[in-house]
Formats: C-alpha cells, structure tokens, sequence
C-alpha cells in the first residue's frame, strides 16, 4: 500500500525525531546548543508511585473500615474495652489529616492567638515555639502522606474514558507516524522489545524507506511511542492514571538482560551506550528517557488537533483500526 501511494501519512514523521547526540558536547543539528544543555532545559519525566498510593489508600482505608465496624457493633458484643482504642485511631486519622494539609495555617493562627494573648498566657506557653514544617516527622504538614491515599483512591476508583482514549489515541498517532510496525492502542516494554529484536532478522520484504528498529533512530522511535501516552495526559491532568511512564524504562532493561539469548549484545550494548560501572549506564539510560519523552511531547504538541480528532473518534466506541488509520490518511 505505501508502494503504490496508498498510504503517505504513515512513518512520515520519522525524520522529525532527533536522536540522542553521542557524547554531552555534541551539537545538536540546526538547534545550536549542545545535548547537555538540551537536557538541562527539559522536564522530567512525570513521577509514578502507583504502588505506593494503592497501598496506601487499602491500608488506610481498610483501617477506617475495621474501626467503624467495631464502633457500630461493639455494645453488646463483648468489644466495648476496644472502642476507646478505635476512637483514638479514628480521631488520629483525622488529626494528621488535618496538620498534614493545614500545617501552614494551624502555625499562622496559633502564632497569632499566642501575641494577641500573650499578656494572660504564663511563662511556660510563651516559651513553646511551633516547629518548622522540614523537622515534622514522617514528612508531616506537606501533604504527602493524605496526598497518597488520596491518589490511591483516585485509581482505584476513577474510571475516566475520555483520558483512556486520549492515552490510545497518543500511542496510536506515534507509532503510526513514525512507521512501527505495530499500532498498539496500549504500548508495553515487552511488545517493545520483541518488535525491537525481531527487527534484527534479516527479511528482505522490510521496506527500506522505513528505519530498523535495533538502531539508534529505531530506539528512539520505540521510546518515543511507548512515553506518548505519558506526555499526553501529562499535557491535560497532574496526575499519571491510564498511562504508565515506567515501561521506556522497562524497555531498556528488558533489551540489556535478553540481549544475549538473541544473540544481539554488541547491538544493545552500542543503543544503550553501556560505560564503565553501573553509574554511566544508569545516567545514559535516563538522559535517553528524558530525551525520548520530550521529544513525544514536541510531536504530540505539533500535531494536537489530528490527536484530539483520533481521541475523539475512539470515544465514541465504535471505531475500528481502519478508521483510525482513514482518520490519519485522510481518506474520508
């Protein structure tokens, strides 16, 4: 179909990718600067502790649940000596609820009252200063320990359509775009890295205008179409929920440890640019990370209105593989 003129949008925007220049000095063609301070100047990919959150929001959650149980059943069930201690773990979720979000404010208020009056106070309360917020323990009045639960909350109860599609609809754009041989709506490390290696076989039916996969420029197509989803809905939400940044990263390992069962670790090893000690590898791999994600985010930004038009076309559920691809070609 791309021989005879069918398909002309598809891997037409592979040259618009900039890979990852060699070394920190190298300068990066008709941008002027170097990759160093490209690097310095780029965001970072969006933070995901999923695990955390969810565990969190349980724990928590099922704490409250216990107590409530045991304060709604106790009289006269033989459980009124433990209803003192689930009130107090009641009124301490509540409490650290409270300080942890209005930290801030408690301090200001109580800093207040204490000069207006502190001609009725005696000597020992007017000596009592409030902490500082860094010296609370547990990280307390900085709203991460609530933020969690809540964010866990949020996942495991939030089922948001619209931002799903939108995630798809990224990771279908990228990969169509730029000529990968897979449109998956949802992109994995594992995919990945099997497009990755088998791209390493030698079939003479690959056309040649599309680059290979095991190559500088194909790595970063691949991470560009597996981070698409994760600049995306990084654009319009503060918060990772349909999209998971750790799978670029997932990719990488994965390519390092199966290398040699596919006979490619002289190939692997070049990609990820693999130095002396664990320390220069682990700072390649996230330079190229970050990279790869800003160069998701530049093309998807590039290119919002076919995007938003594609998850637009995925919400309403009823279209098909060929009516994305119709959507992109312009054959309608």
């Amino acid at each position: 179909m791309k021989k005879n003129g069918s398909l002309s949008f598809y891997g037409s925007l592979q040259s618009s990718i900039q890979f990852l220049p060699s070394t920190p000095n190298s300068q990066i063609p008709q941008k002027g600067t170097s990759r160093a301070e490209r690097l310095q100047r780029l965001s970072d990919i969006p933070s995901d502790e999923r695990s955390k959150e969810v565990s969190s929001a349980i724990a928590t959650m099922g704490l409250v649940g216990v107590c409530l149980i045991i304060q709604g059943i106790g009289n006269g069930t033989g459980l009124e000596e433990v209803t003192p201690y689930t009130s107090f773990i009641l009124s301490s979720i509540v409490g650290i609820g409270i300080i942890d979000n209005f930290f801030d404010v408690l301090k200001t208020s109580g800093s207040m009252v204490m000069k207006v009056s502190k001609d009725n106070l005696p000597d020992s309360v007017k000596k009592v200063s409030f902490p500082d917020k860094e010296s609370m323990p547990f990280g307390l009045g900085k709203g991460e320990i609530t933020g969690n639960v809540v964010r866990g909350l949020t996942r495991l109860w939030a089922v948001d359509t619209e931002r799903e599609c939108q995630c798809e609809a990224a990771a279908f754009f990228a990969a169509y775009s730029l000529g990968l041989p897979c449109f998956a709506f949802q992109p994995n490390a594992l995919e990945a890295a099997i497009l990755m290696f088998e791209s390493n076989k030698k079939d003479d039916e690959i056309e040649s205008s599309l680059d290979p996969l095991l190559s500088s420029s194909g790595l970063m197509k691949v991470l560009v179409w597996l981070l698409a989803p994760v600049a995306y809905e990084s654009m319009f939400h503060p918060q990772l929920i349909a999209s998971d940044p750790r799978e670029a990263k997932g990719l990488l390992i994965r390519l390092k440890e199966k290398s040699a069962i596919f006979k490619a670790e002289d190939a692997i090893n070049s990609l990820l640019r693999v130095g002396e000690g664990d320390k220069a590898n682990e700072d390649e791999m996230e330079d190229l990370l970050k990279w790869a994600y800003a160069e998701a985010e530049t093309l998807l930004r590039n290119n919002n209105d076919i995007v938003q038009n594609l998850s637009e076309r995925l919400i309403g559920g009823a279209s098909t593989l060929g009516d994305c691809a119709a959507l992109l070609e312009d054959w309608e």
